[in-house]
């Protein structure tokens, strides 16, 4: 860094030698300054000599090791430097005198010049290597060709008019030259416009940015957002980016996402052979950058006749001191130049006024497809002020023909339609673009590379944004890519450090998909919010290798473990931590022959499961993938899709049909409660979507999909839906391996609606699923009772009155009844139950004996663990169970089922809000007879979270109905009831709820098939030992049944009773999986207050034909029963 002290004094002459002086000049400028304007004006000539400067310079030179040596030269005034100079008017006779204030003027023109230019802090940069080497840094050296497809979800910025968007093209920032520009989509939020734009460039070390607008009629365009590229990012990626996601930002928030791929494309340039030192010519190619120059004319105007000024004209021009003034004369010639490419403009002068020989020096820089086929036009025109501009000449050519001539040093041209010559030059710099238009995506699907599977631990420190309400936050996390939500953990209530030790699953189709961590909390009446979110970088899990061959794989990199600061929307920090850990898992991945081979392969392949997997070498197959993993065959030589566990379903989602008008969305489900593919909203009965979506099968044999057609809203907390399709994995990918093409499927739920599906299946290699993350982990264990011994006696009579208590996690689900004097009690065979359990590899389900006592406290006989790990799916089996004081014989039976979670949220009148979600944990509302259910809703940790006793299907539609059929074969319910001869005749109690499981020991005619709708005859009878919500312990009560977030029916408020009778009867068409929602409530004048819920299962408890007669318990725990009579009509 030099800080110099200069001046500039030209006529101090004090230390110049003889020949100095007598070659010395000195600078005389001619300013023309004009009094009035257009036709009464004239101009008054000035003449600036005498010129001298001072001032103080600052210079930093950046170095490197080549030559020259000095890379970037900045160079900056410290202060405004001091100008000195000398004005003269010019013509004594005409003008003899001077103008005020002209010589402040000049120096303020300069210096509001020369300001933003040199003045510090602006610093003014040369590139002297680029200037050694002869690099133009102005100069376009390649061409970006940027394919902008779509745009989805756009958000309009102000509330007048219709959406209009089209796209404009920007590099550096949105206030430089606009570069080129998209057409119109008149009133869409999801535009398409499948255009591609060539953008020259210089180099790739800046940014592009795509500034989506709105077109507005009468008032001025508005900005919807804008989207950026870092054109590095091409550049490390060997000059091509396909499947670009970016989202559109306004004010820091995503407003929408536009789909877009680039390619760059470098001008060829000649080469120095190292060897021989001979130059290698450029490589020639038909498109390239042509670089246009307009020079200068001479003799233009014709017939216009030149007016002369008071002063003598030397070729038209006045002479003052033998300096020409320009401007003078030929005053009723105002030339500008248009030059066209293909007949559009791509370059307008100024006008150059009162003269035939205007001087431009302008260029532009064009991209040309098509060397060949390219017409070239500059037209001159001349500018009047009160009229039409007319043309005074043109001139038309071609490239080649304009090469041609300019080789022969010739490079002025007559012009046409006026008289005179240009004076015009050119410069072509190709540019091959061998396979293009094969390398461009189109906008489509883009195969997954693998997928990330994101262990979510917890959280700490988060915000309390519910502190107004004396609550605290519900936090959740939802993992993003661009703006589709991918997946998401369950909300924990009312918990700032929450812990959920969930595992999500999202594929990524680029290692620049980068995915989005965010902690939401939940809120039931308003949107959710941010708490704080992160980053997840794709290229920390996995790089991008390319082989000699062209190929490229992924290989993974070693899974991250992380503690992170959560930000806020605008990137600040200080919003808690986040734990979580990732990892990649690779797709398989085939040599580009092979999977074309592979796609015709597909044809006539029988979808039976192969009775045998080929591992052999196979004649013109490959052993192995890219990634070393053997590939799995048929016996046919094709790849057995079906014998890889783990993969990723892609689904195509053409069209719906439905038999009413409106405004929806399709969503793909897959193992989850939540989507984990939203397309964007269509409306009418006809909708055309045609939108890719997927999602991980991490265990095909028990996977199942759900597509499910709702209303689009602002938020999709209800499981409000218009109709939905369902099936099992293995099913669908029957079909892939059969080749099937599109297929219409019919809508459940909605009559006479169709959807119109494509799948596809791509394999996971290197994946090993957790067992505590299997969908055979999570499910309802049903439990009987058979008997116990050992037990010691604990009265003086020499016996007991045992009675167990069964616990999962420490949380009571049911209690025995007790039965009197005995040590090896024979359990009433209504003594079974039904309990949930999300985790069952980690929930400890224990039982306690104890000693009933009338009068003094229950003395516990016996105690132990009750394994449950590892128990087979499906079938009933007896286990001895030793405990610390005795034995007891259960009758065990696990079913793998997808629960479906019931939360209580956030609401503004502080009454009980409940939706499904998904999540980890223990056990909650059981089903049992017999003895008593302890819990209708235990809480899992962090509280908050609550289990139905029954599948999905109840909630969404069908996930769960697939849970109950592994894969594609049906497993037979198998009865938990013991034996008669293993019953003493026991004192029976009536039942309340049939166990689900006992109902399923008989299979059923009609609802076994879970799909099927009937309809229904509920009759609400009474209820029993309700909870008093009033002052005075009575209750104001009426039943409410709901199907989801449907009202069915409700009764009439009967006052101050708690055992009221009701005898109210309705029908209603129901699936066999709906669950529906009995509700009892206490009626008040302003809000009414919830006293219990039951839910009901119709596949599980009802048979056509039969009655079901029965009583509900009641959650919470103790707040009453509910006596209802359901009946499937014919």
């Amino acid at each position: 860094c030099l800080d110099w002290s200069l001046s500039f004094i030209p006529n101090d002459i004090l230390d110049l030698t003889a020949r100095q002086v007598q070659l010395k000049v000195n600078p005389k400028i001619v300013l023309t300054i004009r009094v009035g304007k257009g036709m009464m004006g004239a101009g008054i000539p000035i003449l600036l000599e005498d010129i001298a400067f001072s001032g103080d310079m600052r210079i930093k030179l950046k170095l490197f090791n080549e030559m020259p040596h000095i890379k970037t030269a900045e160079i900056c005034f410290l202060q405004k430097p001091h100008f000195d100079y000398v004005l003269k008017p010019v013509g004594g006779e005409t003008f003899g005198f001077d103008i005020p204030g002209l010589e402040t003027f000049v120096k303020d023109q300069v210096h509001s010049n020369l300001g933003p230019m040199m003045y510090a802090p602006n610093v003014f940069t040369l590139d002297i290597a680029a200037m050694m080497a002869g690099i133009d840094p102005d100069a376009a050296n390649g061409m970006l060709a940027i394919t902008l497809y779509s745009a989805t979800g756009l958000k309009p910025n102000d509330i007048f008019g219709t959406l209009d968007p089209y796209c404009v093209f920007h590099v550096g920032n949105i206030h430089n030259p606009e570069l080129a520009r998209t057409s119109t989509v008149e009133n869409n939020n999801n535009p398409k416009w499948n255009e591609t734009h060539f953008l020259l460039l210089n180099n790739l070390n800046d940014t592009l940015f795509f500034q989506i607008m709105d077109r507005n009629t009468g008032r001025n365009d508005v900005e919807i957002g804008t989207a950026t590229l870092n054109l590095k990012e091409i550049e490390e990626n060997q000059n091509a980016i396909e499947g670009l996601n970016l989202l559109v930002y306004r004010s820091g928030k995503p407003v929408g996402e536009i789909k877009a791929d680039g390619h760059f494309f470098p001008v060829s340039k000649s080469e120095k052979n190292e060897i021989d030192g001979t130059i290698v010519p450029a490589v020639e190619s038909n498109s390239g950058v042509l670089r246009f120059y307009i020079q200068e004319c001479k003799d233009i105007g014709g017939a216009i006749k030149q007016k002369k000024a008071g002063v003598p004209l030397v070729g038209g021009m006045p002479i003052v001191s033998k300096v020409p003034i320009i401007g003078q004369g030929s005053q009723s010639v105002n030339t500008y130049a248009i030059f066209k490419v293909n007949s559009q403009e791509k370059l307008r002068t100024v006008t150059f006024k009162r003269s035939t020989t205007p001087r431009w020096n302008k260029y532009v820089e064009v991209f040309v497809t098509n060397k060949a086929e390219s017409n070239l036009e500059v037209v001159l025109m001349n500018a009047v002020d009160f009229g039409e501009d007319s043309v005074i000449g043109r001139w038309e050519s071609n490239i080649i023909d304009m090469e041609n001539q300019l080789s022969e040093n010739n490079d002025w041209w007559n012009l046409k339609d006026g008289t005179g010559k240009i004076h015009l030059n050119m410069t072509w710099k190709p540019i091959p673009m061998t396979g293009f238009n094969a390398s461009l995506t189109k906008g489509q699907y883009q195969r997954p590379i693998g997928v990330v599977r994101i262990q979510l631990n917890k959280a700490t420190k988060l915000k309390n944004v519910e502190a107004l309400t004396g609550g605290k936050s519900d936090p959740y996390v939802r993992v993003m890519s661009g703006l589709q939500p991918r997946a998401q953990t369950e909300a924990i209530l009312d918990n700032l450090n929450p812990v959920w030790d969930t595992a999500v699953y999202v594929p990524v189709h680029s290692i620049r998909e980068d995915l989005m961590l965010e902690v939401m909390d939940y809120n039931n009446v308003q949107k959710d919010k941010l708490l704080g979110m992160c980053d997840l970088f794709i290229k920390d899990l996995v790089v991008e290798k390319k082989l000699e061959d062209n190929n490229v794989v992924y290989e993974r990199l070693p899974a991250v473990k992380r503690n992170v600061e959560l930000l806020n929307s605008a990137r600040k920090r200080g919003r808690g931590q986040l734990d979580y850990e990732a990892s990649f898992f690779p797709t398989l991945t085939m040599l580009k022959f092979s999977e074309e081979k592979f796609d015709k392969s597909k044809e006539n392949t029988e979808p039976e499961l192969p009775s045998e997997v080929v591992m052999k070498p196979i004649p013109n197959q490959p052993i192995d993938d890219l990634n070393g993993e053997p590939i799995l065959y048929t016996p046919d030589y094709k790849i057995n899709l079906l014998a890889y566990s783990a993969g990723v379903l892609s689904v195509k989602i053409g069209r719906v049909n439905l038999p009413q008008k409106a405004k929806a969305v399709v969503e793909m489900l897959l193992d989850s409660n939540e989507a984990q593919y939203r397309t964007v909203s269509a409306k009418g009965t006809q909708l055309t979507f045609d939108e890719f979506g997927d999602a991980f099968v991490k265990e095909m044999d028990f996977s199942r999909v759900v597509i499910r057609v709702r209303n689009a809203k602002d938020d999709y907390k209800d499981e409000d839906r218009i109709g939905f399709w369902s099936s099992t994995v293995q099913d669908i990918i029957k079909g892939v391996m059969q080749d099937q093409k599109e297929q219409e499927y019919r809508l459940l739920g909605c009559e006479g609606g169709t959807i119109y599906l494509t799948f596809s299946f791509l394999p996971v290699v290197k994946f090993v699923l957790d067992p505590n993350e299997s969908l055979e982990n999570q499910g309802n264990l049903s439990v009987a009772l058979i008997s116990a011994s050992g037990l010691k006696a604990a009265d003086k009579s020499g016996t007991s009155d045992p009675y167990c208590l069964f616990t999962i996690n420490n949380e009571k689900v049911y209690k025995s009844q007790t039965y009197k004097k005995q040590l090896a009690p024979v359990f009433d065979k209504s003594e079974t139950f039904t309990v949930p359990i999300l985790a069952r590899k980690k929930a400890l389900f224990e039982v306690k004996i104890y000693d009933w006592d009338q009068i003094g406290q229950n003395e516990l006989l016996a105690q132990g663990h009750i394994p449950i790990a590892d128990l087979d799916s499906f079938t009933a089996q007896d286990m001895d169970v030793v405990l610390q004081g005795g034995y007891i014989r259960l009758r065990l039976k696990w079913e793998p089922q997808l629960l479906a979670r019931r939360r209580e949220g956030t609401s503004i009148l502080g009454s009980t809000t409940r939706l499904f979600s998904s999540g980890t944990g223990m056990a909650g509302e059981m089903v049992g007879a017999g003895g008593k259910v302890i819990s209708g809703g235990t809480k899992i940790v962090g509280g908050g979270t609550k289990i139905v006793g029954g599948a999905i299907g109840g909630s969404i539609g069908a996930i769960g109905r697939g849970f109950n059929k592994f894969g594609n074969t049906q497993h037979k319910r198998t009865s938990l009831i013991p034996e008669e001869n293993e019953i003493s005749d026991h004192t029976n109690r009536a039942p309340s709820v049939p166990s689900s499981t006992e109902s399923g020991a008989h299979p059923k005619s009609s609802t076994e098939d879970r799909d099927r709708s009937f309809t229904v005859k509920i009759s609400i009878i009474e209820a029993r030992n309700l909870k008093g919500m009033n002052k005075d312990k009575t209750s104001d009560p009426y039943c409410r049944v709901r199907l989801n977030k449907h009202s069915l029916h409700k009764t009439k408020y009967i006052k101050k009773n708690c055992n009221p009778q009701w005898e109210d009867t309705f029908t209603t068409k129901v699936f066999a999986s709906s669950s529906l929602d009995f509700m009892v409530r206490d009626h008040n004048k302003l809000a009414d207050s919830d006293i219990g819920e039951a839910f009901f299962t119709i596949a599980d408890h009802v048979d056509e034909g039969q009655l079901f007669d029965g009583w509900l318990p009641l959650t919470p725990s103790g707040n009453g029963e509910l006596h209802i009579q359901v009946q499937i009509l014919h």
